[in-house]
């Protein structure tokens, strides 16, 4: 469902799936420090990298919890995931939900719009991943001054409340990040994949960690 960065290398949200139905979510997570996955690590046999919609065969060693990060599982690296086919993207619609809040509304960082939640609220969570759909969303792209690199978000609606995530999906952030300083409306139905960090300073942040159109 998608590959995206995360603190010292990549992480990847996806779904249980037997062949005929989807089950529960899944991050997979590698054994180095904070759970990350190599860049290689996110790559099939054929050193294409895992996409959204990919269904793949991965070598999980063991469940790994860390609330409310209750869906982590920890992969090996070797041997290299075999992908196996393709979810049919005229089905992901019927996968999206429609939560009254992304977990939790009450708190924001500087940068972003209800993109936090306080580290005794997240205590109290059982999940940190989600699929919704949107009709619309903006990109807004920034600049960092501190460290002179752009910087993306995606702002969005979701049941009138409006909502501004830092964009973490690998591919679309660095294409994004290219453009001038500006605001880019999408208009197009698509699927948003949100995840919920691991703890910071500032608590947990909410991150959008794929994009994925609903119609090719």
């Amino acid at each position: 469902m998608a590959r995206y960065e995360a603190a010292g290398g990549f992480r990847v949200a996806a779904m249980h799936f037997d062949g005929e139905r989807l089950g529960p979510w899944a991050r997979l997570c590698g054994a180095r420090k904070g759970g990350a996955l190599s860049l290689n690590a996110v790559r099939f046999r054929n050193k294409s990298p895992v996409r959204p919609l990919d269904v793949f065969l991965a070598p999980v060693e063991a469940a790994a919890p860390k609330p409310p990060q209750n869906e982590n599982f920890r992969v090996a690296e070797r041997p290299r995931w075999r992908k196996v086919g393709i979810y049919p993207r005229e089905l992901l619609g019927d996968l999206c939900s429609s939560p009254l809040v992304l977990w939790s509304d009450k708190t924001s960082t500087k940068a972003g719009s209800f993109d936090r939640v306080l580290a005794p609220e997240a205590q109290e969570l059982d999940s940190s991943l989600m699929l919704i759909e949107l009709d619309r969303y903006v990109v807004d792209v920034t600049r960092r001054p501190a460290s002179d690199k752009n910087v993306v978000r995606v702002r969005f609606s979701h049941l009138e409340r409006e909502y501004r995530l830092l964009l973490c999906e690998d591919v679309m952030r660095r294409r994004y990040a290219r453009y001038s300083v500006g605001a880019y409306e999408i208009r197009r139905p698509t699927a948003a994949c949100i995840t919920l960090g691991p703890p910071g300073k500032q608590g947990r942040i909410k991150r959008v960690a794929a994009l994925i159109p609903l119609e090719d």
